[in-house]
């Protein structure tokens, strides 16, 4: 099968080497700098310790060139890109092809009309396939921890067993179908999880005064406070699942919570289980170093990705079906600052920065019977 991966990053690098290993596949990967890439690529297992030294079929800077001929797309990039990305590729791809969003909350949904009107079939992911990081770009990445199933959901839904077949034969993980994108966008992974722990760590930050003396581990030294928040912030996912679902029309069990994803009761429980986490060994937080010790990386997609794309769109949701997220609204108006934008002011989404939300607003959507139409409708 001709596969594409789109993005050389982690997940994008570790997907275009183990899809690779399978003869029957041939992958073009697309990077912006094909000329960084070697020969070959070391995808290091870490769990088993062995390296596979890889030669993907093509390396390319041209879209035309990575997705012609592909049957599957798999976009790796933030969400940030993700709508240049499709129109970028929109004139070369075929009809039945099959494009996915690795991960794919953040709004992606909003932004595949132009594709299904095409003929293409489209699937975000409710988490990423493994615990990957890049060691060196265009040379070697490192598979820290593979996860035990992914879930998808297909768009149209008549191809969901299809595709999860074959997502499940490409990376050697179960993928499970769910029946609603509602179930992506409402995951309780990065979204909510990051921007837990960037609060425990940079709250007091004040830019000027504060230096940091070293950049602790992001998860390794996760704290009971970003353990508080990122429950808190789940119970509100939950009010908000609750309120779409008043009439019954999504599937609860499609819902994770973290407390039976981590089987746990308390905050020191779920600390607990992310410090010792294998596939999170070793992962530093997003700062920068500068003379004299740290600060935070603004640029950081922690940043960006989780709260412009993430916390700003659960609470658009809580806005239309009237649920009150004061964790949401606490975390998402601290986070703002970091990117130098308005969005809430005053517990609303009324900033002046509004308009370059991928929220259902922003896309015609208004009322909850609106909302809950559209997401019946993926």
């Amino acid at each position: 099968m001709n596969i594409c991966i789109i993005g050389a990053g982690n997940i994008g690098t570790y997907l275009a080497a183990y899809i690779s290993m399978k003869h029957e596949n041939k992958v073009w990967l697309h990077t912006s700098k094909p000329e960084a890439f070697n020969d070959t690529i070391a995808l290091i297992e870490e769990e088993k310790n062995i390296t596979h030294h890889i030669t993907l079929h093509c390396i390319t800077s041209s879209y035309e060139e990575a997705v012609s001929n592909a049957d599957y797309i798999l976009i790796t990039y933030p969400s940030f890109m993700m709508e240049k990305t499709i129109e970028s590729i929109l004139p070369y791809l075929k009809k039945d092809a099959v494009v996915g969003a690795i991960p794919g909350f953040g709004g992606k949904e909003y932004l595949i009309d132009k594709l299904l009107d095409k003929g293409c079939i489209f699937f975000g992911t409710q988490r990423v396939p493994s615990i990957i990081r890049l060691e060196k770009y265009g040379e070697s990445v490192l598979l820290k921890q593979k996860n035990p199933f992914m879930k998808i959901r297909v768009i149209p839904g008549e191809y969901s067993e299809k595709v999860a077949k074959d997502m499940s034969n490409f990376i050697d993980i179960p993928c499970i179908p769910l029946n609603s994108y509602l179930a992506i966008t409402l995951s309780p992974s990065n979204p909510t999880m990051h921007p837990s722990r960037l609060y425990e760590l940079f709250h007091d930050y004040v830019e000027g005064e504060h230096i940091y003396e070293r950049n602790p581990y992001f998860y390794e030294e996760w704290g009971t406070l970003a353990s508080t928040e990122l429950l808190k912030l789940d119970e509100e996912l939950e009010a908000i699942f609750n309120a779409f679902n008043e009439n019954g029309d999504f599937d609860p069990r499609d819902i994770e919570k973290i407390k039976s994803r981590y089987n746990i009761n308390t905050a020191e429980e779920l600390s607990e289980k992310i410090n010792t986490a294998p596939g999170f060994i070793g992962i530093d937080s997003p700062m920068v170093k500068i003379d004299g010790g740290y600060i935070p990386d603004k640029s950081s997609r922690y940043f960006i990705e989780d709260i412009k794309f993430g916390l700003c769109i659960l609470k658009s949701f809580a806005e239309i079906l009237n649920v009150d997220t004061p964790e949401i609204d606490k975390i998402a108006t601290w986070g703002q600052k970091f990117l130098e934008k308005e969005y809430i002011v005053d517990g609303k989404l009324k900033g002046k920065d509004i308009n370059e939300l991928t929220i259902p607003q922003n896309m015609g959507i208004n009322t909850k019977e609106e909302l809950i139409n559209y997401y019946k409708g993926l």
